[in-house]
């Protein structure tokens, strides 16, 4: 298979011009007169640009045109490049022209394309394919090329400049160069340092020990891993000469950001609470920390965080105008836009706030789901407005995070059309996505758009009460557009897509990547809840049985993944076979006879109400908890856990299971240690078996741990589990010194 894949009209149309319309032939019946000019001393972008025009006129035509570096009066051409246009009034045009601006000027003679760089001249060139040619770049590498024997042009003369002066998208496609230049979308080539970079300038492990005043006083101790002191004046002078030294390496970068670190943990001393309550805001003191170094550095532009703690713009403070504002949505709500949604009065105050202070903002915006690459994320009714709110205020700047080089779910359309949002906010989102559906799915399309409708339509009649997270779970969503009732009538519509492209194993990779999400929603909703019609269990009596559909539909999934290419399921690259084996554990544990199922529960230490699952019932009702501590987990904050179970009667028991949750960055730890004890009274217990957790493990991908206690079989009637908790966060943690938690889900007896 090539590197890309042409999809071919099958009959030859008259590509460009209606019956009615103006027009240039540029091919005739297989045939051209025109030829390519560009510089003898054009650079190499503006040499791609005239190679790229011949080679998709051959690709559309088979017809090749020849490039010169001279003009030839009288000939037919096509001309890029402003270095051999003489006309004085395009020339003033072009000078005018926003950075990475173009025209495209097609009249009776000549083809004109050009913008005042390479770069321009070659986004010029793609929009001239793309618009003129019928040509799409679908994904890095898939393209749409249609065939005719006739190229006919209209005439034209229009002027291209993006809306924001910065766009950048993070997905696969960022990754190929010849998509960034097709999508006009961009990398961090003017950064020096991008974000996040306290850390860096500077390190704890060099300047902890000696200098614990440079770093955040929280409570009463001072944290190596959380944030600086920036009240403190060797803290903004070591800033200023680590940052020089940085700069030095690298003099042609234009932005450096000075920000926080990704977490909160801010200086609480006395003389940085001070800066707070001057400027009436956090953020005063990172504006003031910023306008200190953009001053020493006025050459560059400083940016800093606008993010979590510091996303509220201060008071009675102003950044420099070389201060770059990076404001971040990290917390909002995806199921309706910005600016119409109560849920985000705050944050749209934020960014007017931040744009009457100053309009050399960043935007970081956030796009895909993240705790959860595959799981269905309908948020592309918001996208365009979304997107228009940020241009409204100011924002001249735009990076919509994605899935990086991972794939996530429709992230072919959604790197597309944000890409063409992001240089125009204002086109028609529907007929953008119509077209790449036709384009990218051929007979399958009006099953993936059914698919694509029916899941958005169910959220907009959920929006009011749903709230899309970037941080949410496939049962999150079980009570909107992810009911066990629409996950049949997706895979149903998935499964007619794959049976329509069967025999093309173009298409029929495209459909069974883009169906992934479905079922692995279907798969983890089955996994996680008790839905009487979507379930792996079988359930008669105290007899349960897993169904053996549901073990092959897994598999399927996990080899579709492989044979895909798509096995990562988070950003902590949790992969679907690691997710097979959590599954089958789960599924072992839940077809077990639970000898504690129909016993009497006391909890002898009362678990957290901040996440209630009904206290002692939570442990024997055979919902497991999943890899997020809201669903089905009882917690401890703080608390050691202790549980006695009367078992109502004698019974010979010899195994004790259970669950517990490790999510570091959550501050959710494994216990120090699990005891097991047993009584025959109720009173007097001994110990028959412990566990010990590994606390050392500072990895922050979220597991669920189990720990299986085993002793020598004892007739007993209670039994007795206690759970040590660390109590406190450790000291490498950023939470040191606040109370750490336990979550603990299931507990079965054997």
């Amino acid at each position: 298979m090539k590197n890309i894949l042409s999809l071919i009209l099958i009959t030859a149309i008259l590509i460009g011009c209606s019956s009615n319309k103006k027009g240039i032939n540029l091919v005739t019946d297989n045939q051209s007169e025109f030829v390519i000019v560009v510089s003898a001393n054009a650079d190499s972008s503006t040499l791609l640009a005239a190679d790229e025009i011949r080679n998709y006129i051959n690709k559309v035509s088979t017809v090749e045109v020849d490039i010169r570096n001279n003009l030839t009066p009288g000939d037919k051409q096509i001309i890029i490049g402003k270095e051999l246009i003489s006309d004085k009034i395009l020339l003033q045009r072009l000078d005018t022209l926003k950075d990475d601006g173009f025209i495209i000027v097609i009249d009776n003679q000549d083809i004109k394309i050009s913008g005042n760089t390479g770069k321009s001249n070659l986004y010029g060139a793609y929009t001239f394919i793309e618009d003129f040619l019928g040509c799409s770049l679908l994904t890095a590498t898939e393209e749409y090329v249609p065939k005719s024997n006739n190229i006919c042009v209209p005439e034209i003369d229009k002027t291209y400049e993006p809306a924001f002066s910065f766009r950048r998208i993070l997905f696969p496609g960022m990754y190929s160069e010849k998509f960034r230049y097709w999508h006009k979308v961009e990398t961090l080539d003017e950064w020096g340092m991008f974000v996040h970079t306290f850390q860096k300038l500077i390190p704890p492990d060099q300047y902890f020990d000696l200098h614990p005043e440079y770093f955040s006083l929280v409570g009463n101790h001072r944290l190596s891993d959380a944030q600086l002191c920036l009240s403190n004046p060797e803290v903004i002078k070591l800033l200023k000469e680590n940052l020089r030294k940085e700069i030095d390496k690298n003099p042609e970068k234009k932005y450096w950001s000075v920000s926080q670190n990704d977490c909160y943990n801010y200086c609480e001393c006395e003389d940085c609470m001070a800066m707070y309550k001057k400027y009436e805001n956090i953020s005063g003191a990172y504006i003031f920390m910023s306008n200190e170094l953009a001053k020493e550095f006025p050459d560059y532009h400083i940016s800093t965080l606008a993010y979590q703690f510091t996303r509220s713009a201060p008071k009675n403070i102003k950044p420099l105008d070389n201060v770059n504002i990076m404001f971040c949505s990290i917390e909002c709500n995806r199921s309706m836009p910005l600016a119409e949604d109560p849920r985000s009065k705050g944050f749209v105050k934020d960014m007017e706030d931040w744009s009457n202070l100053t309009n050399n903002i960043f935007v970081w915006d956030y796009v895909v789901q993240f705790k959860n690459y595959l799981t269905p994320f309908p948020n592309f009714q918001v996208l365009q407005p979304n997107i228009q709110f940020f241009k409204k205020n100011n924002v001249d700047m735009m990076f919509e995070q994605g899935s990086s080089r991972n794939w996530s779910d429709l992230a072919d359309l959604k790197q597309y059309l944000i890409a063409k949002l992001l240089w125009n906010p204002d086109l028609n989102t529907d007929s953008i996505i119509d077209d790449f559906l036709i384009k990218y799915y051929g007979p399958a399309e009006p099953y993936i758009e059914s698919y694509f409708n029916l899941m958005h339509r169910s959220l907009e009649e959920n929006k009011e009460n749903e709230f899309l997270n970037i941080y949410g779970y496939p049962t999150d969503y079980v009570d909107s557009y992810l009911t066990p009732n629409l996950l049949l009538q997706y895979k149903e519509l998935m499964d007619k897509a794959e049976a329509s492209v069967v025999d093309d194993s173009v298409y029929l990779m495209r459909v069974l990547k883009t169906r992934l999400p479905v079922d692995f929603a279907y798969l983890d909703i089955a996994l996680n809840n008790d839905f009487e019609v979507l379930s792996y269990l079988d359930k008669d009596g105290d007899n349960i049985v897993i169904r053996q559909e549901m073990l092959d539909y897994l598999n399927r999934f996990i080899e579709v993944s492989q044979l895909t290419n798509t096995t990562r399921i988070n950003e902590r690259n949790f992969k679907t076979e690691e997710y097979k084996k959590y599954v089958l554990h789960k599924l072992d544990l839940m077809s077990r006879q639970n000898i504690a199922k129909n016993s009497s529960i006391s909890l002898k230490t009362t678990p957290s109400e901040k996440y209630p699952v009904g206290n002692e019932i939570a442990l024997t009702d055979n919902l497991f908890g999943d890899l997020d501590f809201h669903n089905n987990w009882l917690g401890y904050e703080g608390e050691d856990m202790i549980v006695e179970i009367d078992l109502q009667k004698s019974e010979k028991v010899s195994q004790v299971n259970m669950n517990f949750l490790k999510a570091v960055n959550s501050w959710v730890f494994l216990p120090v240690e699990i005891i097991v004890e047993v009584s025959k009274d109720g009173k007097t217990f001994h110990k028959v078996g412990s566990a010990r957790g590994d606390i050392s493990d500072e990895n922050y991908l979220v597991k669920s741990v189990p720990f299986s206690i085993k002793f020598n079989p004892i007739e007993v009637q209670f039994l007795k589990v206690t759970a040590i908790s660390l109590k406190r966060c450790p000291e490498w943690h950023r939470g040191f010194g606040n109370p750490s938690w336990i979550f603990i889900d299931e507990l079965i007896i054997e």
